[in-house]
């Protein structure tokens, strides 16, 4: 059963969702309204955050060239492809995390030795909500969008608050 609050896939029959603890009884979700931006985050696919094309690497790619990648595309992360497969996925995090203040020492490496090797990848078919589930429990802030197992896109948390500001712009709206 995929749980309504965060679209995680729970085993059938479970009464509570594994992810987020929230009741999956019927009876207690059909006593809840779900607002327009719960509904659209739970059926709303992939496609309509318009993911775009990546930008991509390959793995003997030097770490100095993808960090000015990074730069000069003002972008948080570069898909690490091999013969058009997806192998790997460098973000600013793997940079601080990885290099961190050893860049000129590092700037010749080549990016396999940085990356984070066989990233979780979706298809533009998925729904936002298991985005965004995949995001909350992996500490994710960007996904790699496959199709037949290729690189076509990539989504990243920014993606997902523009979709909820331009769908749903009253949820957003400040109160007086």
């Amino acid at each position: 059963m995929i749980c309504p609050a965060c679209g995680h896939v729970n085993i059938a029959g479970a009464d509570i969702c594994a992810s987020c603890e929230n009741s999956l009884s019927v009876a207690e979700q059909t006593a809840r309204s779900v607002t327009p931006l719960e509904h659209g985050i739970q059926s709303d696919p992939i496609r309509v955050l318009k993911p775009v094309k990546p930008v991509t690497v390959e793995p003997t790619t030097r770490l100095s060239e993808v960090v000015q990648l990074l730069a000069n595309h003002n972008i948080g992360c570069v898909l690490v492809t091999f013969c058009d497969a997806l192998v790997g996925i460098f973000s600013e995090r793997d940079l601080l995390m990885r290099v961190g203040d050893r860049m000129e020492e590092l700037a010749n490496h080549p990016i396999r030795h940085f990356m984070t090797p066989a990233p979780e990848t979706l298809t533009e078919d998925d729904t936002i909500a298991f985005a965004v589930n995949r995001m909350a429990l992996c500490d994710f802030r960007h996904i790699p969008i496959e199709d037949q197992e290729k690189p076509v896109g990539i989504i990243s948390v920014r993606d997902v608050l523009r979709y909820a500001a331009l769908q749903f712009p009253e949820v957003l709206a400040p109160t007086n």
